[in-house]
């Protein structure tokens, strides 16, 4: 059957595309690096749209594409907290004024924390939140634990569910990861708040 041609301005689906083919080079791993560091602090591709195919390729290397994953996204988050929110922060308050950068930041000190692990597990996007994150000052041991925390389960499942049932699994990622990670954020989330409690 032959391939549908991708229209001249779905620009979003060529890069998606273009990011696929790097799945069976030899700088896959590389390219993933790359690819899960920018798209901590910028919109892009996500680096599960690499990251799948490339554990399919090699599921003995499953686990150590995850963490070239998860290194490459918490190294990015650290430029969206430091880099890209201080660029941000100088005029945002001239932009959006005083009042609501204040909340920003009263709402962060309160469930900062709670926030950058949502992103970093769910399809929620991650680096609006680690920009948000800088601009409110979030404490950074928090940050950087909610970080690698949420990315490790993310893209731990995803190389876990690959390697346990091999190519079924990318069919099901497709059409059940982000419901997976929204339950296992919640009971996260619910545990955390009991234990607060106790």
């Amino acid at each position: 059957m032959e391939k549908q041609q991708i229209p001249n301005w779905a620009i979003h689906r060529r890069l998606y595309e273009w990011v696929l083919g790097f799945a069976k080079t030899p700088i896959a791993p590389v390219a993933l690096f790359i690819i899960a560091f920018i798209e901590a602090f910028i919109p892009f591709v996500p680096p599960d749209a690499l990251l799948i195919p490339m554990c399919l390729e090699k599921k003995s290397k499953s686990l150590l594409f995850a963490v070239i994953a998860i290194v490459g996204s918490v190294a990015g988050a650290m430029i969206g907290f430091f880099v890209i929110a201080s660029f941000i922060a100088n005029g945002a308050e001239w932009v959006f004024g005083a009042e609501i950068i204040e909340c920003i930041v009263d709402e962060f000190d309160k469930r900062g924390n709670t926030y950058v692990f949502v992103a970093a597990l769910t399809p929620v996007p991650f680096f609006a939140l680690t920009i948000a994150a800088g601009v409110a000052k979030l404490n950074f041991g928090m940050f950087l634990g909610a970080c690698l925390i949420g990315r490790s389960l993310r893209y731990g499942i995803e190389a876990g569910i690959v390697w346990w049932i091999g190519d079924a699994a990318k069919t099901f990622l497709e059409k059940w990861f982000n419901l997976i990670t929204i339950v296992v954020c919640v009971v996260a989330v619910i545990g955390w708040v009991l234990m607060k409690w106790m």
